[in-house]
């Protein structure tokens, strides 16, 4: 009888594990990246403008400290290249020091252990950021098995000037050999109306996504990502033009973007 349940709890651990992330103060890790692209942005009055862009370069990503089960961890781009168009933004490829990028942003987030992000700060703030993208990392349910699937919301790439409505991505968890792989997609309708003092932002628009994590069970971190963000997005803005409100001018403006995204574990 005894290894009757003996058996039945070995095989319930295999079945069912708990998959987390796991950061030390003494480790730092790091991960190459590149993001390329292309996108268009309209507004009232203005021709469509569209836009190239390469980022890529270097994370740095550094345990601060780890408190009520919540990690604070620091995300530092170095070794920087971005091009938009044909401009070149920043290079600091060729840097021999660790020179911060001054056109990506650097953030502190706030993690548990199942990845659920409690905050993200911008600690230097650039023209580009990462930190939607960062969001996207999975957050693992609990008792987590081989073909678990779940949705999570995350905040829109941020445009500056532009606000953004929230996007749904559906995850799908499959244990393959020490490796776990999550894939997200999306096939979402956007339809959605905000309020902004007493502006009224409706969003209307398709994102079609995808990406793969490959994360070390072991290791408690991401290996490597490859994805590509698809948004097409309408924005109509309805303002009250008169001090009795009612009057109400309707303005209309579209974001366009087709973006891959990469990163990968430095050894």
């Amino acid at each position: 009888m005894k290894k009757f349940f003996s058996f039945i709890f070995l095989f319930s651990f295999t079945l069912f594990s708990q998959v987390s992330y796991k950061f030390e103060k003494s480790k730092v890790i790091n991960y190459s990246f590149q993001l390329d692209g292309r996108g268009s942005l309209t507004y009232p009055g203005v021709k469509e403008e569209k836009f190239n862009v390469i980022a890529k370069g270097n994370l740095k990503i550094e345990t601060i400290e780890f408190e009520n089960d919540v990690y604070t961890i620091q995300v530092i781009p170095l070794k920087t290249f971005v091009k938009v168009g044909g401009e070149i933004l920043e290079d600091k490829t060729k840097s021999d020091t660790e020179e911060i990028s001054s056109i990506i942003s650097s953030c502190l987030i706030k993690i548990k252990k199942n990845g659920e992000i409690i905050s993200i700060e911008e600690i230097k703030k650039g023209i580009l950021t990462l930190s939607q993208i960062l969001s996207l990392l999975p957050k693992f349910p609990d008792d987590i098995t081989t073909g678990k699937k779940w949705t999570q919301e995350v905040p829109a790439f941020e445009l500056p000037g532009i606000p953004m409505c929230n996007l749904k991505f559906d995850y799908i968890y499959e244990k393959k050999e020490g490796l776990s792989e999550i894939k997200f997609t999306a096939n979402q309708t956007i339809k959605e109306t905000k309020k902004d003092v007493n502006t009224k932002i409706t969003f209307t628009g398709k994102n079609n996504s995808k990406g793969t994590f490959n994360f070390n069970e072991e290791e408690g971190t991401i290996d490597n990502f490859n994805g590509n963000f698809l948004l097409d997005l309408n924005i109509k803005y309805e303002i009250p033009s008169s001090p009795d409100q009612k009057k109400i001018e309707t303005i209309s403006s579209k974001v366009y973007l087709n973006l891959n995204v990469s990163f990968k574990k430095l050894l």
